[in-house]
């Protein structure tokens, strides 16, 4: 029981690890279960106190997915199949209204090369079945992030490939959670171009945190800032802390393709795992360190603890949101 923060996640070869740490404890994280399919480019959100978390989209079982699955958070176990989103995609945003009960996925990667979607579609995380339609994004991008402020029902998606091959993007996109029909409204922009950066919240407390993500050929150590409530530009928070492979800390912290989730209004959020590739004929690095900011304050990240793994591309979730 107590509050939980979930990752399931991929490395070298996919995974279907899923375990757990407690956002209020520095520390290491534990296995919690397995996921129904290694997977690796999946997403996942909650529906906070509820204790329901949900995984979806990826390059699981398919390349990509349209596979839902679900976990109790409290309860350390395997996941349950819940459904499946309107398209197969990988690494879409995923967010939700938290207790209000409704998640989406918005962007992502349908089946070909660079072949971004628009979709928003959408679940009720308390019940099981297909995702249903709520809109669109106002460019198609993959390798995109969402964030929410919870029961305020702001919906946030940001970065990404756009339809230009690798071209990324720094676009915010806004949408209200709970009646969305049509296309998405503009809030503004990060403070840099970037693609799969790890994400988080401290839900009706109105912050937002975009961390770390990849350039194409470059990664990056920047955490942005935005205010949901609000429209406008992102600003600088601070940087990254660095880990080396074996999750020891250093001067680096740049990663793409990072997790990430946080406590809510406990105000800690959370950026963990992650990928740097200095090719052509240079070398990967995969990470297992997790790192954690006050979410409400500007600064660098400490050091918090490590995953079982060295792992990027994997889905978190959290059961703290009220």
């Amino acid at each position: 029981g107590g509050n939980k923060s979930i990752t399931g996640h991929a490395g070298v070869g996919k995974l279907n690890v899923i375990e757990y740490f407690n956002p209020g404890t520095l520390g290491d994280a534990i296995d919690f279960g397995d996921l129904l399919y290694a997977d690796q480019y999946f997403t996942g959100t909650s529906n906070g106190v509820n204790d329901r978390g949900v995984f979806a989209g990826g390059t699981g079982e398919a390349s990509p997915t349209n596979m839902i699955e679900y976990i109790t958070c409290s309860t350390p176990g395997n996941t349950i199949d819940f459904g499946n989103l309107t398209a197969a995609r990988h690494q879409p945003g995923a967010c939700s209204n938290g207790t209000s009960d409704r998640g989406c996925w918005s962007g992502g990667g349908l089946a070909g090369v660079d072949n971004p979607t628009n979709i928003i579609d959408y679940i009720t995380i308390s019940s099981t079945g297909n995702a249903a339609d709520l809109g669109d994004l106002i460019v198609a991008r993959d390798y995109t992030a969402s964030l929410s402020n919870g029961t305020n029902d702001r919906g946030i998606n940001a970065s990404g490939r756009s339809n230009s091959g690798s071209t990324q993007t720094q676009t915010i996109d806004y949408w209200t959670i709970s009646t969305h029909s049509g296309t998405a409204s503009d809030f503004g922009d990060l403070t840099n171009t970037r693609m799969a950066p790890a994400t988080c919240s401290n839900d009706t407390n109105n912050r937002g945190l975009f961390m770390a993500g990849s350039y194409g050929a470059t990664y990056g150590n920047e955490i942005d800032y935005i205010t949901i409530s609000s429209t406008g530009n992102a600003s600088d928070f601070g940087d990254m802390a660095g880990a080396d492979p074996a999750g020891y800390p250093t001067m680096n912290g740049d990663r793409g393709h990072p997790g990430g989730s946080s406590n809510g209004t406990d105000e800690r959020g959370f950026c963990m795992g992650g990928y740097t590739y200095t090719g052509p004929g240079g070398t990967e690095s995969w990470y297992k360190d997790i790192n954690y900011v006050t979410i409400s304050t500007t600064g660098n990240s400490s050091v918090f603890g490590n995953l079982t793994n060295m792992i990027y591309g994997p889905a978190n979730c959290s059961n703290t949101f009220g």
